[in-house]
């Protein structure tokens, strides 16, 4: 069971979500299918009639645009690994087909969708990729979890993500960027084997994905900025290392979009993956490249000659709209195990923060408030800590108080509470914006029952967080100004 609204199974093969159940606030639209890629077929989306949706974005401008759909549908993704002494695999991708996977589960509400299939050489090997609204209002999370229900360990675990960026209005003419690649390399203890900008490489990590050459660059396993302008994408393949039996590997998934670079650069640090990829439109590409809908300019005028932005010669519209490809968790070290590196939270709704198939004893991080309230919709809370630097809290449980204090688990059933479903934490001071160690994040460790779902946190008052002048963040749907700072190991 996943904890983002109430889900209904379709016979259909997918839906399409929006970043807001107000249709009026509604920006950003993800067409997913039941087997967790992208590019779902629908009737409409944003008043357009009828066609293949992937990342959709809709802004001030009143434009249309779907940075994934035009051309080729090559969004997708795939797992490999080495099981029983065997190389399996598994992919789902519109434009090659869906191969080596057995039909699961999917459902979708307004703002979420979640899709749980098996590998069909190995069935007890599940992949779930549940998408909501991330704490950036534009921009979608994927929790993607890789669960091997076998007896038998999973070895050399690879997840590939591949995608062929369209922006309109030069489909087919981009500038793409990569950003995290390097630092995150195996060879420097993170998880990404392979990065590279060919977005038409197969969704199936057993084969070569390579690159496409632009201007005689390689863009192999390397950062790069403004690369172009080409009809190119992204494709990552992450190292998971082994799977025990039993074991889950869970990261996340960005995709969204933002009216121009600046913001979108805004959008990454408020969620601060480990790698990220942009895709943006070009400037001043002449007629014969990109048809009548180009736009062209001369000094960033716009209207100038063809022949005049010829000679300028092409160049990455950062003040259009920027769409936005990254990943969380794959720096090396699992999201959740430390309050470093949490777990963090879909955004359904104001100050609402819920947290799918909630794994045992590990960290989860909504962003600041007073307080929050704790539900699980089955099972119950074993024990609670939350991290250091809040000074003494209060947990509530009925009509009981209790002390927290940084890093010191609290055993619910050392103080005669058993089987407890809801609690709050209260108390929480404003921090000062001068401190070292200041964040607006409030990582919170949980232990569950086996079992247990539908986890949600609450915000009680939310308080208005002063903000760095450098750093003006706006989280809406959450109601505060924040400067989120995720400190690294």
């Amino acid at each position: 069971m996943c904890a983002l609204g109430a889900y209904t199974q379709h016979a259909s093969a997918g839906g399409v979500i929006f970043n807001n159940i107000d249709p009026a606030l509604q920006t950003i639209a993800l067409g997913v299918n039941d087997f967790g890629h992208l590019n779902f077929q629908s009737d409409t989306v944003f008043t357009v009639n009828s066609g293949p949706f992937g990342l959709a974005a809709r802004f001030d401008d009143g434009q249309f645009y779907d940075a994934t759909s035009p051309g080729c549908l090559c969004e997708g993704w795939g797992v490999a690994g080495l099981f029983g002494g065997s190389q399996i695999s598994g992919s789902a991708n519109e434009n090659d087909g869906i191969s080596g996977l057995t039909g699961g589960l999917f459902g979708y509400s307004t703002t979420s969708a979640t899709s749980t299939v098996g590998l069909a050489s190995a069935a007890l090997i599940t992949i779930t990729h549940a998408y909501g609204v991330s704490l950036a209002p534009n921009v979608f999370q994927g929790n993607v979890t890789i669960t091997n229900g076998s007896d038998q360990v999973l070895r050399d675990l690879v997840y590939r993500r591949v995608m062929d960026w369209d922006v309109p209005p030069t489909e087919f003419n981009e500038y793409v960027s990569h950003f995290g690649v390097a630092a995150n390399l195996e060879a420097m203890g993170g998880n990404v084997r392979f990065a590279s900008n060919n977005g038409f490489a197969s969704a199936d990590p057993t084969i070569s994905a390579d690159s496409i050459d632009v201007n005689g660059f390689d863009s192999t396993n390397v950062d790069f900025q403004d690369l172009g302008v080409a009809d190119h994408g992204s494709v990552f393949d992450f190292s998971l290392n082994d799977l025990a039996a039993g074991e889950s590997r869970t990261f996340n998934i960005f995709y969204g979009a933002a009216s121009n670079e600046a913001a979108a650069n805004d959008a990454i640090a408020v969620l601060n993956p480990d790698v990220w990829a942009y895709g943006q439109s070009a400037l001043n590409l002449p007629v014969d490249e990109c048809g009548e809908e180009c736009s062209f300019s001369e000094s960033g005028v716009e209207g100038s000659s063809p022949s005049a932005a010829a000679i300028e010669g092409p160049s990455p519209n950062n003040d259009g709209v920027t769409f936005i490809f990254a990943f969380g968790g794959v720096g090396g070290i699992e999201p959740g195990t430390d309050p470093d590196h949490p777990l963090l939270p879909f955004v359904p709704a104001p100050g609402v923060f819920e947290f799918p198939d909630p794994t045992p004893r590990r960290w989860y991080d909504p962003p600041f408030a007073d307080g929050f309230e704790y539900t699980l919709e089955e099972g119950a809370f074993l024990s609670v800590m939350i991290d250091d630097g809040f000074g003494e809290l209060t947990l509530e449980v009925g009509d009981m108080s209790f002390a927290l204090t940084g890093l010191v688990e609290f055993v619910l059933a050392d103080a005669g509470l058993v089987n407890v479903m809801e609690f709050r934490i209260t108390g929480i001071p404003l921090l000062d914006v001068g401190a070292p160690d200041f964040s607006t994040a409030f990582p919170t460790f949980l232990d569950f029952t086996a079992g247990a779902s539908g986890f949600s946190m609450t915000a009680l008052t939310v308080q208005a967080v002063p903000v760095p002048a450098a750093l003006p963040l706006m989280l809406s749907g959450v109601g505060l100004l924040a400067w989120r700072r995720r400190r690294r190991a």
